[in-house]
């Protein structure tokens, strides 16, 4: 069996607060069995000695650099790595934004899921900031930003998803893969939508109308700060997500682009998706690195960040809340069920501490014969 050839493509437009991270990101990943090129594609940065900047990083780091000559704009500078790809004799290429934190294993995790059927023109990672399929979180660059949590979050992932493929409408290329074959069959990226936003959109569109698969990695967490290079180049402003002429050009290109988009949100398997991530995330969470138990209004954060915190309050709220990096997970509760059994049964172990919010703020251990837990865990609460 030939080993697979992937070039990673990274592309820079300034970033100079972000894109060290990125790069150091990429350089930890796992090759098992692949070869792997990374190149960086800088888009003619014009801060003032960043690309001699990058460029020298690139060189401490091992990594390819290209700077173009001129500014080309985003499609312009995907589209010489995705020909780089073909002339290079390369079996993917993946693209990366450069405000992106990989996981170790997002190579192999990727190149698993297209690799299950060859009808797949794409694979698009999981993401707290990836359009209509970011994985809901309070404060992502606050929890999510850290190589160790990237990783962590994405090895858990793995090992519940494998290399399951969720059919999608478009695809992102924050951090997507292709295969060659489908580059020399469908083309590179359209120049027409100039400095960028929906070309993306065009060239999976135009995948799935060659009869090509649009696919979504769930098992494969990738942290992305978004905005990055965008907001950067004075593409979009800060709060602005895409750029309507662009959005013009796929309203006419592919009418009932919308309509599908609305039927597959409707559909309700995004969220269902969602809520299944974040629970597996939290259950993860809880059963490796522990939990606590905050009985009333006033939870407080754990101190590691992967500990879970368990809030309940019996006189106010029929659920328990269970928080964790900026994810969220809720437990209905009806009349008379036992809080500390859910908990138990939920995450497979007892919880290191409660803390109970009206007897001064102090935590018990659990196992503390003098607090009456059994009265305080039930909904509602015995009196």
């Amino acid at each position: 069996m030939t080993i697979p050839r992937i070039l990673l493509c990274i592309t820079v437009y300034n970033g100079r607060r972000f894109v060290p991270r990125t790069l150091r990101s990429a350089t930890n990943l796992r090759t098992d069995g692949v070869e792997l090129d990374i190149l960086v594609l800088d888009d003619h940065s014009p801060e003032p000695g960043w690309s001699d900047e990058v460029a020298a990083l690139c060189v401490e780091l091992g990594i390819g650099y290209y700077c173009t000559p001129r500014n080309l704009g985003i499609p312009r500078n995907v589209n010489l790595g995705l020909a780089r790809g073909v002339t290079g004799g390369y079996d993917y290429v993946m693209i990366c934004n450069s405000d992106i934190i990989l996981p170790s294993g997002v190579v192999l995790g990727l190149l698993d899921c297209v690799r299950t059927d060859d009808k797949i023109g794409s694979v698009t990672a999981l993401s707290n900031n990836v359009s209509l399929y970011s994985v809901p979180n309070s404060d992502p660059d606050a929890y999510l930003a850290d190589q160790d949590i990237v990783d962590w979050v994405n090895a858990g992932l793995l090992g519940h998803y494998g290399t399951s493929v969720m059919d999608i409408p478009a695809g992102i290329s924050f951090c997507i893969i292709i295969p060659t074959p489908v580059i020399r069959d469908i083309g590179l990226m359209d120049p027409v939508f100039g400095r960028g936003y929906c070309e993306e959109t065009d060239f999976t569109l135009r995948s799935l109308r060659a009869g090509y698969r649009i696919g979504l990695a769930p098992g494969v967490f990738t942290y992305h700060q978004g905005g990055g290079s965008n907001v950067e180049a004075g593409l979009v402003s800060h709060g602005m997500t895409t750029v309507p002429a662009n959005e013009a050009i796929i309203d006419l290109r592919y009418p009932q682009f919308r309509n599908q988009v609305s039927a597959f949100y409707s559909s309700g398997i995004m969220q269902q998706m969602h809520a299944d991530v974040i629970e597996k995330i939290i259950h993860e969470g809880g059963r490796q690195f522990g939990y606590r138990v905050d009985i009333g209004w006033a939870a407080r954060r754990a101190a590691d960040p992967r500990q879970v915190t368990a809030q309940v309050v019996p006189e106010a709220r029929p659920e328990i809340k269970l928080t964790m990096l900026g994810f969220e997970h809720v437990i209905p509760l009806r009349p008379g069920d036992d809080v500390a059994a859910i908990l138990q049964a939920f995450f497979g172990r007892a919880p290191d501490s409660v803390s109970i919010n009206n007897l001064d703020g102090r935590s018990f251990p659990w196992t503390d014969p003098s607090v009456p837990m059994a009265d305080r865990l039930c909904y509602p609460a015995r009196v």
